[in-house]
């Protein structure tokens, strides 16, 4: 490095106001040094605005060519994706040729012609050792070779200002410890009142989200089951109105002393088939009716109960026939021949909001051909239980899983989705059901849910 260089950092890092925790005061000495040191006339600070380093916001920007803008400058990955990409790699971006650099090209309309600039040099700043933002110099001219020297000099800043921020969180831990020492006895018992209210209204909020989802849950099966009961009802009744006219044909043949053997077997054959017509259906609708009344109560009303796992999914998983049909979905349940003792109403939810969310999100952009969901039951030695609901729909990509199971989280916003499902499935298994979720996912290969619970 350069003795003007030394000269500069040597003097800026003696100032009083690099450790006085005063972020703004702190970035404009340093941006002026950068200035100083590297011949230019624009160079500004940019940080991140949170860990995901999806947007990157101007902190200070020097120009002593013009007014820097009084609207914040905020830069996004999306827009800008060949940039972020290079300050991913945490490395110094020196672009020459700032209008033809790959890292950089994309600036080259609405930015750097608007401006007049031919070069950046963009240096990362590093705070508890992760890269927080950047420091970005930027030279109006004949595009210039940015020497090793003037780069190193450009780094040195970045970590004087990681330096600065280490002053600012120091300055915020000693107020933090003032406070905190004033009034202490207050504040705790303040504390703690504000933690009590606090946990009972998210005790509150989270019982009205399962509330909420129960009822959403319950409306969709109350309108397919009433849907689905119409069908076999309609086939009786039919089955009925038949029987009626050719019993009233019957009786006028009887009364004219015209019936003969043959009508009379006609009538029997006829009688018998809508007879049998009738009962098979309206057996039908009756399991139907009697599957959603147990299981709607269920969910109403969380109590612990015996009951054989597998029998009553499928009590579940019938009571969901109206929605599955509309893809149409296969649903097969596999194992679960044993009894435990635990919270029907919770696993009825639990089941219902998996099936739903399967139906909603999964089979959708061509995966509807044989979408098949499969739901498999085992039991350890000690009693656990282990339930897998797998499908073969389009799948997840990292980040969506990582996110789905976050209150209000929905791909399908604008088509009805509220993003409660799986929050809610998370809720009851971890709360109520003592047990855990774990999620599997592969755009184009399908989801696998396993959950754990304990008797």
């Amino acid at each position: 490095m350069s003795q003007f260089h030394e000269s500069i950092l040597n003097r800026l890092s003696k100032s009083p106001v690099i450790d006085e925790g005063d972020l703004d005061a702190a970035a404009r000495l340093i941006l002026e040094a950068a200035m100083e040191g590297l011949g230019i006339n624009r160079s500004g600070i940019w940080l991140y605005d949170s860990d995901v380093q999806d947007h990157i916001r101007c902190h200070l920007l020097m120009d002593s060519d013009m007014a820097a803008p009084q609207e914040s400058l905020v830069l996004a990955r999306e827009d800008f994706p060949s940039y972020f990409k290079a300050l991913d790699e945490d490395r110094v971006i020196a672009a020459n040729d700032a209008v033809n650099a790959p890292e950089t090209k994309e600036f080259a309309k609405g930015y750097l012609d608007l401006l007049g600039i031919s070069s950046m040099l963009d240096t990362p700043i590093r705070h508890n050792g992760v890269t927080v933002g950047i420091i970005c110099n930027e030279h109006r001219g004949k595009p210039r070779q940015w020497r090793p020297d003037e780069i190193i000099f450009s780094g040195v800043l970045s970590d004087l200002f990681g330096r600065v921020l280490n002053a600012r969180q120091r300055l915020d831990y000693e107020q933090q410890l003032k406070s905190i020492n004033q009034n202490l006895e207050e504040k705790v018992a303040e504390r703690t009142r504000f933690l009590d209210e606090a946990l009972a209204q998210q005790k509150q909020l989270q019982q009205q989200l399962v509330e909420s989802e129960k009822l959403a849950a319950l409306g969709g099966m109350v309108s397919g089951v009433a849907h689905e009961v119409n069908t076999p009802l309609g086939v009786a009744l039919t089955a009925t109105t038949h029987l009626n006219d050719q019993l009233k044909k019957l009786q006028q043949d009887f009364s004219a002393g015209a019936i003969t053997k043959t009508q009379l077997q006609s009538f029997i054959e006829s009688a018998t088939e809508a007879v049998d017509l009738s009962h098979s259906n309206l057996n039908k609708a009756a399991t139907l009716i009697s599957n959603f009344k147990r299981t709607s109560a269920d969910q109403n009303h969380f109590e612990k109960e015996r009951i054989h796992v597998s029998d009553y999914v499928r009590q579940v998983v019938s009571t969901l026939t109206p929605l599955t049909k509309q893809i149409p979905a296969e649903v097969i349940v596999i194992g679960g021949d044993f009894i435990v003792n635990t919270y029907p109403g919770a696993i009825a939810q639990v089941i219902t909001n998996f099936v739903s969310n399967a139906c909603i999100h999964a089979f959708v952009d061509g995966y509807q051909d044989q979408a098949k969901i499969q739901i498999d039951i085992q039991q350890s030695k000690s009693g656990d239980v282990t339930v897998s609901v797998k499908d073969n729909g389009i799948g997840m990509d990292e980040a969506t899983c990582q996110k789905i199971f976050n209150p209000f989280f929905t791909t399908r916003r604008g088509e009805g989705g509220t993003g409660l499902g799986l929050s809610i499935i998370h809720t009851l298994l971890t709360q109520n059901l003592n047990g855990s979720i774990d999620v599997e996912s592969e755009l184009g290969k399908g989801t696998q849910f396993k959950i754990f619970f304990r008797q």
